[in-house]
């Protein structure tokens, strides 16, 4: 596990597709079914229970921002070969729905907070610590964020 950081805790990233990031993540929450593809890092750390925090990566609306978190409630197995329409070529493993979801009244800009998040080492290039769709982040960092809302 590469810098000890726990796998209890994780950060759902929406980056822009087809849509931007922010319209990605809402259509998402909104059918609580979010797809998790063949090629995602983490890939192992998803599953029941865990904490969430969601992040907008692009360049649309609220972008390099958290602002969600809730916790996984159950990992849907895809029984079908689904291609995402806003992630083109991406094939559907498995969905994850979530419970106590809480959407934050206001985002929280990543640059007003990164001296505080201390699962990024290298602040100057915070956007690596966001690639992949998942990431892991450690309970310190996930509950400053939390707190913050």
């Amino acid at each position: 596990m590469r810098d000890n950081i726990e796998t209890n805790y994780l950060i759902f990233v929406s980056s822009d597709g087809k849509k931007t990031g922010l319209d990605i993540f809402h259509e998402r929450i909104e059918k609580n079914k979010w797809p998790i593809y063949n090629r995602t890092p983490q890939l192992l750390n998803v599953s029941q229970g865990k904490h969430v925090v969601f992040y907008i990566a692009g360049s649309g609306d609220k972008r390099q921002s958290f602002v969600a978190n809730g916790r996984i409630k159950n990992v849907i197995e895809n029984k079908t070969t689904v291609i995402d329409d806003n992630q083109e070529f991406k094939k559907v493993l498995f969905y994850v729905e979530f419970e106590n979801m809480k959407i934050f009244d206001q985002e929280i800009n990543i640059k007003d907070h990164i001296d505080n998040l201390n699962f990024i080492k290298n602040k100057d290039k915070y956007g690596l610590y966001f690639q992949g769709g998942i990431c892991k982040i450690n309970k310190e960092s996930y509950e400053y964020i939390v707190n913050k809302h």
